[in-house]
């Protein structure tokens, strides 16, 4: 993880500016804290938009910050949540895969501890 890069996030996160991290992939989702640079995110303040489209991303943020009465925090609060089925509840999404060395070593039938 590049620390520059993360605090200048921190940074950004502390003035108030609403940090959201998104996925490129076509299938999946942003899982803040499975792995090294979720939780480096998630201390500076990132928010996660589990598996929405960029589009569904824009739209949400645009309509909540265009009702005025949210602050930051709530907004934030209020990504991980479906108000019309744009975003998966992280109890339906699928575990990640081989979220560790452990689990990658086990499945070849080698234990590295």
């Amino acid at each position: 993880v590049k620390e520059d890069f993360i605090n200048c996030l921190k940074k950004a996160t502390d003035l108030g500016i609403l940090v959201v991290a998104s996925t490129q992939c076509h299938k999946g989702s942003v899982m803040m804290g499975h792995y090294a640079t979720g939780k480096a995110l998630e201390r500076a303040g990132v928010v996660s938009s589990n598996d929405m489209t960029l589009e569904a991303i824009s739209c949400k943020i645009a309509y909540l910050m265009g009702r005025g009465d949210l602050t930051k925090d709530e907004i934030g609060d209020l990504m991980c949540v479906s108000m019309r089925g744009e975003v998966t509840h992280s109890d339906a999404l699928p575990p990640p895969p081989f979220s560790s060395t452990f689990q990658r070593a086990s499945r070849k039938g080698r234990y590295y501890y």
